[in-house]
This record gives structure tokens, C-alpha cells and sequence, in this order.
């Protein structure tokens, strides 16, 4: 018998002792294996169990704030106020629609923390809280919202009412600082047209109306479209009336880069 195999039939002697190793190691390691697949098959129901878990946790968060929506743009009726009619209420008193609002918005907060929804209901509790007068409380929520949505719009609002809430208590300079700031910067995170408008609030309040004015005619100049434009033709006419008669009959440059002491 010739002893020299050939190289298939090397080949197919090596096949068949590692299929048969596989045969027997899946044999002896059965029930190993039967708990990896039942481990995987349950971690794909788990995965599963909860996405339709948080769909329908969110879907109930979703349905709470607009429950809690409802109440807080509910009408004032002075005669005939219908507090608990669930589709359309209406209250006697701002005071009495504010305190079911806060109660409302405040379970949604409590009962889905974890959602964008009660996010949301922090905004308006924030606005409640300012209106209040419990600044630092309603401080706190905005904060928390930018920090959380720091790339929504809504986070824009919350900024802009943070800011507003420093000017209320006496941080102009601060504020003035930090909007020339974000003024330079490529990616603000709001825009420039909003930042502008800002920079003027805040020289109106601290005395410096000239260099508001400055900022307010960038508006004009700069950002036609701009929900601002018209706010801020009408400060400049009303801040400086000689530069808005020269403007109408002239024209400026746009933006007034070259006027010294610009305040962007």
C-alpha cells in the first residue's frame, strides 16, 4: 500500500478531524451554548420590551403636557368659568389658572422626568417662577434646559431669558461681556441678529444709548429679514433721530464696520 498521501487527501483528512472536533465540542459544551443563544434571544427581547417601553412612557408625557398646555393658555372667564372641563377650561382669575397650570406642569415633571416633555414643562414653570419673583428657582430650569437642549430653539428662549434675568439683577457689564463675545464666534449658539438686539438692551439699560444704537443699526443694515428689523428702526429713530433722518435720505454702510467704538 502506498504510503505517500496525496495533497487532497491530506486536505480532506484535515476537513474531517476538525469537523469532528467541532461535533464533539459542540456536544459536550450543548447546554453552554443553549444558554448563550437564550441569553442573546433575551437581551433582543429586553432591547425590544423597552423601546415600545419609552415610546409609550413618552406618548403619556406627551399627552400630560398638552393637558397641562391647555390650562396654562386657558381663557379668563369672569361669569361661567368651567375650571374642569377637560377639552376646553376656563378659569375665573389669572391667579386661579396659573396654580392649576403649575400643578399640572409640575406632574409632568414628576411623573415623566426622564422625557423631552418634562423638560418642556420646566420652561414654563421657569416662566411661572420668574413672574413670581422666585428668580433663582426659575434660573435653575433654564439652566438645566440649555444644558440638556443646548442645540434647540427653545434653548435659544431659555438663553435670552437668562440673559434677561442677569440684566434684572444688575450684571450688565457681565452680560455686555458675554454677548460681545459670543458675537465673535463662529458657531454662537444664538444668532447674530438676536445677539445684537441684546448688546442693544443691555447699553439701553446701562445709560449708554449711543453705542445702542450702533448695534440696533446693524440689525437694520445687516438683517432685513430679521423679526428685530423693525423694533430696531424704530430705536434708532427714537434713540438718535438725527442719524435716522440721515439714514432715510442717504443710506449708511452696511453694518457701520468703520465707526470707532462699536461695541461687536
Amino acid at each position: 500500500m502506498n504510503q505517500r498521501l496525496t495533497r487532497k487527501e491530506i486536505k480532506r483528512d484535515d476537513f474531517a478531524t476538525v469537523v469532528g472536533r467541532g461535533v464533539d465540542y459542540a456536544e459536550s459544551h450543548v447546554r453552554t451554548l443553549v444558554y448563550a443563544i437564550a441569553g442573546l434571544l433575551l437581551l433582543v427581547a429586553l432591547g425590544v420590551a423597552f423601546y415600545f417601553y419609552r415610546n409609550h412612557v413618552q406618548q403619556g408625557a406627551n399627552e400630560a403636557l398638552a393637558k397641562a398646555m391647555t390650562v396654562y393658555q386657558a381663557p379668563i372667564a369672569a361669569t361661567g368659568a368651567k375650571p374642569a372641563d377637560p377639552s376646553e377650561p376656563s378659569f375665573p382669575t389669572e391667579a386661579a389658572r396659573q396654580v392649576r397650570a403649575k400643578e399640572l406642569l409640575q406632574k409632568v415633571r414628576d411623573d415623566f422626568g426622564s422625557t423631552n416633555s418634562a423638560d418642556i414643562a420646566g420652561l414654563y414653570l421657569a416662566q411661572i417662577a420668574a413672574g413670581e419673583g422666585k428668580l433663582e428657582e426659575a434660573r435653575e430650569l433654564w439652566t438645566d434646559f440649555v444644558d440638556d437642549h443646548g442645540d434647540s430653539i427653545l434653548a435659544g428662549e431659555a438663553r435670552i431669558n437668562l440673559i434677561d434675568l442677569d440684566r434684572k439683577q444688575g450684571k450688565g457689564e457681565q452680560v455686555l461681556l458675554e454677548l460681545r463675545g459670543m458675537l465673535e464666534k463662529a458657531d454662537a449658539p444664538l444668532p447674530q441678529d438676536v445677539i445684537l438686539n441684546e448688546i442693544g438692551k443691555t447699553l439701553e439699560q446701562l445709560k449708554r444709548p449711543q453705542e445702542a444704537v450702533l448695534s440696533y443699526q446693524r440689525i437694520v443694515d445687516e438683517f432685513p429679514q430679521s423679526p428685530y428689523h423693525q423694533e430696531a428702526q424704530q430705536k434708532v429713530t427714537a434713540l438718535d433721530p438725527a442719524r435716522a433722518a440721515a439714514g432715510a435720505g442717504m443710506g449708511l454702510p452696511p453694518g457701520m464696520q468703520g465707526v470707532p467704538g462699536f461695541p461687536g
